[in-house]
């Protein structure tokens, strides 16, 4: 054992010691927060102007929607036929110190009939990415964000097709990936002109499943976003006070969540809608499909589901996207059961890996190359791990 847990128990209490002094300066804030909720729960235009104002961008605080801010809004009817359609992905990530420098993404997928008994569809779709375009964007290797930015582009290329091939069918259709629908590309990750095509063609998913009027929403599952905390906390100062806030570190919100501030919200309830806070959101709304987002109780925690502009601005689209979400996890423990089968489908197990590098290693071969090996410094790992576990 490497890891002497001996050494460490004292520090192990000490977390202990200060995970209870945050639940309880936690709970000294939350019920000061929910009046600050309940105070300007009608208060829309005042809000809005906050989180436009400089302060309101540099704490990333979310806008309200058009409902009272502290409305706890019921599950509406599901409905008796719904084909829920969901997508997940995972990764092999790019090993200067493996057989060659590639990178895997692999994205499982379901289409779930619910009301017809037939049995879910599942499959996969694999891509192997190994041109010098792909792994040397910009000329420098591929970072490992940047291939979970890759990701989620296929994540949503998959569910996109898929949900515009079911839908003429008869049944209305619901998309539902897993994580936010706002993706994040960080400025210098990626070339610009790469950038921008990422993003156009994200956004030119969301624009065709828009036009063919079939909803699409992000499942967040345990959220530690604040975003609205942020907001109400900035719009209770003095406009001059305002300016002087860079963050909430140093106020008695500290650490307290938006899940934590929905936390009255009984089982099925969703709280009302917001906009996203965090600048992505103003190329999604310069394409008008800005993010919002609302919480839900799904029975035994808090998630954030989040929905374009036009899924919000649509009232039997946002009702389904409720009813749906909250029926999948009412049968599968407080999450969506379409996206516990996607996730199945898209892990890359060890073995599928193990197996795929001995394809490559044939691969290279073939091809007049010499026996790839892996890097000094990954030989000497594998043996010392296989000595101590073998």
């Amino acid at each position: 054992m490497t890891l002497e847990l001996n050494r460490v128990a004292a520090q192990i209490d000490d977390m202990g010691r200060e995970l209870a002094s945050r639940a309880r300066r936690d709970g000294r804030a939350l019920p000061a927060a929910r009046a600050l909720l309940s105070a300007f729960a009608r208060e829309w235009d005042v809000l809005r102007q906050v989180a436009a104002s400089p302060a309101g961008q540099q704490l990333r605080c979310a806008s309200p929607g058009d409902e009272v801010l502290d409305a706890a809004l019921p599950p509406p009817p599901m409905p008796a036929h719904v084909t829920l359609v969901a997508s997940d992905g995972s990764q092999i990530f790019p090993d200067r110190h493996g057989l060659a420098f590639y990178y895997a993404i692999n994205i499982g997928s379901i289409i779930y009939c619910h009301g017809t008994g037939q049995a879910p569809r599942v499959a996969t779709e694999p891509r192997l990415c190994y041109t010098e375009e792909q792994i040397y964007p910009g000329g420098d290797p591929i970072s490992s964000d940047t291939v979970g930015i890759q990701r989620n582009l296929a994540e949503m290329e998959v569910l996109a097709d898929l949900l515009l091939a079911e839908a003429p069918q008869g049944p209305p259709c619901l998309g539902l990936g897993d994580g936010p629908l706002l993706i994040w590309l960080r400025p210098g990750d990626l070339p610009e002109g790469r950038r921008r095509q990422i993003l156009a063609d994200y956004l030119g998913c969301l624009e065709k499943l828009g036009k063919a009027g079939v909803p699409v929403a992000g499942f967040v599952s345990r959220p530690h976003s604040a975003e609205v905390i942020a907001l109400l906390y900035l719009a209770h100062l003095e406009p001059e006070a305002r300016q002087e806030v860079r963050s909430l570190a140093d106020t008695d919100y500290r650490g307290l969540t938006d899940r934590a501030l929905f936390g009255f919200l009984e089982p099925g309830q969703r709280s009302a809608l917001f906009v996203r806070g965090t600048p992505t959101n103003q190329d999604f709304r310069a394409s008008g499909q800005e993010i919002y987002f609302f919480y839900l109780n799904t029975g035994s925690d808090l998630a954030r589901v989040e929905i374009p502009q036009w899924v919000a601005c649509r009232p039997a689209q946002l009702d389904l996207v409720h009813a749906a979400v909250y029926d999948q996890c009412c049968f599968n423990n407080g999450y969506p059961y379409v996206l516990t089968r996607a996730d199945e489908q898209a892990v890359i197990q060890g073995q599928e890996r193990r197996v795929l590098e001995e394809m490559l290693i044939q691969a290279m071969i073939r091809h007049g190359l010499p026996l790839p090996e892996l890097s000094r410094k990954a030989q000497q790992k594998k043996v010392a791990r296989w000595r101590r576990y073998p």
